[in-house]
């Protein structure tokens, strides 16, 4: 596809995951907005708006990436049946962290921490996807924290600086499932 139309299904998936994740994690009550925050399908509005663009950035950002390190784009497993499995595995990722009964914070870390490199090893395998995504998580688990310190977030029961430990899998796993996407298109 070319730039803009690409750029605005990038977004839109990226405003309709966030929708979803986030109407997930609400109805399992582990996030919670104040009550004055403008609400967007029932979601804070800045929450769709903010992963739409990211989702847009990282999925621009692979494709040029594995032209400019690997000199051609990336064709391990290039059908449309391989994005949607990683899509899949995505929202797998975020159901386990929202509704299975986990019995301490090390433990829900750790076991997500494995599956988000297990979807990058089975759906990406580049370095620079591996950077790119852990860059993005890292950013994405500050502004957050950010969001939280200013009383536009809040976790019902955080544990690492007023966040879940988990986030940055979560982050992670987008950066992969997206990076497959803009591939794809």
């Amino acid at each position: 596809l070319h730039y803009v139309p690409r750029a605005l299904l990038l977004f839109a998936l990226g405003f309709l995951f966030a929708v979803i994740i986030d109407h997930l994690q609400k109805e399992h009550n582990i996030t919670r907005y104040p009550p004055n925050i403008p609400k967007l399908f029932s979601s804070a509005s800045w929450m769709p708006l903010c992963c739409g663009f990211a989702g847009c950035l990282v999925g621009t950002l692979y494709p040029y990436l594995d032209t400019f390190f690997l000199q051609r784009p990336q064709r391990l497993r290039r059908e449309w049946s391989s994005v949607i499995r990683c899509c899949g595995g995505f929202i797998g990722v975020n159901y386990a962290a929202s509704k299975l009964p986990w019995t301490s914070s090390v433990q829900v870390s750790l076991t997500l921490a494995l599956l988000a490199v297990g979807l990058w090893f089975l759906f990406d395998r580049t370095w620079h996807g591996f950077v790119i995504s852990a860059v993005f998580a890292t950013v994405g688990t500050w502004i957050g924290f950010l969001l939280v310190s200013n009383g536009a977030y809040r976790w019902t029961q955080a544990d690492f600086f007023g966040m879940r430990s988990w986030l940055p899998c979560i982050l992670y796993s987008s950066c992969v499932c997206f990076g497959s996407i803009g591939r794809q298109l």
